[in-house]
């Protein structure tokens, strides 16, 4: 029951009006009060109801008759806020009575919108308290279906404040279901039903209009469909969501909405797929959906229907996303089909439907890939994954060459979603790009660098520079070089294994820096500047190889430690990049220890854990000691201005010297 405390205190505000028209509801309270203490009842909800009535008899007289317009509302007001707080078992006994009282304020043409409002009110509760026994009933008596039913002629009204209250209770009864197994309520098909006979005739009217060629007709009947849209979006967003039994005539008609001219009309058709889609994601409702998604593959439109493939690409794409959260696994194992079927509208010749189908391909790697897959994958995983590599590297052949900058996107999306799994998996991709990026006619190079950039990420960049070598010191027969690799590469290494560092570019640097001093102190060439470049290139890696290394145990040693010292001493210009890749060591894995996340889900994503990261640190502590003596004379060596970057290093392993010491106390 309602509380009892909160339907006094609007009593009260009922009985000290403060605007005219308010006055008469406090006249009728007072007289129904006066009347209840000259007959010694107490003031309860139950007496209140049984006076109000009474009041109403008299100023309502079946069928239709309203005999006083302002007792009737003010009565009816008034029962709008008494009748939740009834009890329910009396409110199923008086439902034929108040029904027949309330029914001339529903059907009545003349009645004002307040009064209106206040009897929807009424019904909405009086329906709240029917169980299944009642529900049962046919419409034909006086049963809460023949309410429901007026309540779903007014949610069509044309003034919008009754429209709403009604869509509102509507909504309120479908999310109260009686106690029953059901999961729908037992009146959803019938709301169903009539949403979605509306929606269909309105749409109907508005297409035969359209087609004799009548002016405006489209505007004439948009409102229309717009209320029709609303009703559909009540009965699908409460609990239980849309019926089952019309899913498949609801997606037509609304796929049928959504190629309207009209953006409004279209982005409201798909808001009610939206709103299905998030009311399956729950587990009650989750048994709808393979339903719902069937229906909609089914209503697959032609291959260049520019105007209904975008909505029905984007309704697909939302469906499989919710479809990843209930049945990850499931899901997944339907990608290559998937991806199969909505890649074929790359080729198509729209730029819209090129466009929405690389974004829906986008989501479903994004998506549909459960982490388990990438740290854990089954025998059957792996296959999948194969299968959607395979879909993945045909996009880039010449049938889609028409496509190949939306091609580029899903392709960096699929690089990106398999991280390290990438590798080998997408080789051929990475090999395809690399030459296409090469070629001098080529007009697409920023999004092949996204691609190979994210490849960079995922394979890492032995894996990556195995494929497209950087050519630099030794050229190949009939290859250039790729000196273009080495900012892509600056930008995107994280994660990976510091010693591809000290066997690729350490070398290659030094040979980059013997050219330079072999030419002297002569007056520096083109070649020669060039030769500087690289060197500081490639310096500008290891930042990112220092961002939590996968092998910082063995990849720094005692060699490494002492050519990163000479270096500082011996090549100022190299100092900034040595010191951010010292102090990114320390940083990166302190990150680690401080992000609360459990080791699965730092795993998944950097294939690192909270006992490697303290083992890195205590690692790196080892060396702390001569590496602060060597930093804190660059220090004194550099001018003020540019010690920033020195002082920063030197804070990073001072830290960990610290805490080398307070573990080694307690330790003790």
């Amino acid at each position: 029951m309602a509380d009892l405390t909160s339907l006094q205190e609007k009593l009260d505000k009922i009985r000290s009006p403060k605007l005219q028209n308010q006055k008469e509801t406090a006249v009728v309270l007072s007289a129904v009060e006066d009347t209840l203490r000259d007959q010694k009842h107490a003031t309860t909800p139950t007496a209140y109801l049984a006076a109000l009535l009474a009041l109403l008899s008299q100023a309502i007289v079946p069928p239709d008759n309203i005999v006083n317009k302002d007792l009737a509302s003010s009565v009816v007001y008034l029962l709008a806020l008494i009748i939740p707080h009834v009890p329910a078992a009396l409110l199923r006994s008086k439902f034929p009575q108040i029904l027949a009282s309330l029914g001339p304020t529903l059907t009545n043409q003349d009645v004002e919108a307040p009064f209106l409002r206040s009897s929807i009110g009424c019904l909405e509760s009086l329906l709240l308290a029917q169980d299944s026994t009642a529900w049962a009933l046919s419409q034909t008596q006086i049963s809460p279906r023949r309410a429901v039913a007026g309540l779903l002629a007014l949610a069509s009204d044309h003034r919008p404040k009754v429209r709403k209250r009604a869509q509102d209770a509507i909504a309120q009864v479908l999310r109260h279901p009686p106690p029953s197994p059901a999961l729908d309520h037992p009146v959803a098909d019938m709301c169903a039903e009539t949403a979605l006979n509306t929606l269909s005739h309105t749409l109907a009217a508005s297409s035969t209009k359209k087609r004799k060629g009548k002016d405006h007709a489209q505007e004439q009947h948009q409102p229309g469909l717009i209320h029709a849209l609303q009703l559909v979006k009540t009965v699908a967003s409460a609990s239980g969501g849309w019926p089952s039994k019309k899913i498949e005539p609801l997606c037509e008609v609304l796929l049928g909405v959504s190629r309207s001219n009209n953006e409004y009309l279209a982005m409201a058709a798909l808001e009610v797929f939206e709103i299905m889609f998030t009311g399956m994601a729950d587990q009650c409702s989750s048994s709808k959906l393979p339903r719902l998604m069937e229906a909609v593959s089914e209503l697959k439109p032609s291959h260049n229907d520019s105007q209904l493939l975008p909505p029905w690409i984007a309704v697909l794409s939302r469906g499989y996303d919710v479809s990843a959260e209930i049945s990850p696994e499931e899901t997944f194992h339907k990608l290559p089909a998937l991806f199969e079927m909505v890649s074929q509208y790359l080729s198509s010749t729209s730029h819209e439907i090129r466009v929405s189908a690389s974004e829906c391909l986008i989501s479903f790697l994004v998506n549909c890939i459960p982490d388990t897959v990438i740290t854990n994958p089954s025998v059957v995983d792996e296959k999948v994954l194969e299968k959607l590599a395979r879909a993945a590297e045909d996009l880039l052949s010449v049938k889609y060459q028409s496509a190949w900058m939306e091609v580029f996107h899903v392709e960096a999306a699929f690089c990106e979603a398999l991280r390290w799994r990438a590798s080998p998996l997408a080789r051929n991709i990475v090999a395809a790009i690399g030459e296409l990026r090469a070629s001098v006619s080529f007009n697409g190079k920023k999004e092949a660098d996204t691609v190979l950039g994210k490849a960079i990420k995922s394979l890492g960049p032995e894996a990556v520079l195995e494929i497209l070598p950087l050519n630099l010191r030794t050229p190949q027969h009939g290859q250039g070089g790729r000196a273009w690799l080495l900012p892509l590469l600056r930008d995107n290494v994280i994660n990976t294994n510091l010693a591809h560092f000290r066997s690729e570019f350490v070398p290659l640097s030094e040979a980059m820096y013997q050219r330079v001093i072999d030419h002297g102190d002569n007056e520096k060439t083109m070649e020669i500047k060039i030769f500087e470049t690289i060197v500081q290139q490639i310096w500008a890696l290891f930042p990112g190889y220092c961002n939590l290394p996968l092998d910082l145990g063995n990849a720094f040693d005692q060699a490494f430690a002492e050519l990163l010292s000479n270096l500082l001493y011996a090549q100022p210009n190299l100092r900034a990049d040595i010191c951010r890749g010292l102090q990114t060591l320390v940083d990166s894995n302190r990150e680690i220890l401080a992000v609360e996340l459990s080791d699965e889900e730092i795993r998944s994503r950097s294939r690192a854990t909270k006992a490697m990261a303290q083992a890195n640190l205590d690692h790196l502590a080892t060396f702390a000691g001569n590496l602060l003596a060597v930093l804190f004379n660059v220090y004194s060596q550099t001018l003020p201005q540019y010690r920033g970057y020195i002082l920063q290093c030197i804070n990073a392993y001072l830290s960990i010297t610290k805490e080398q010491v307070n573990h080694l106390r307690q330790t003790c």
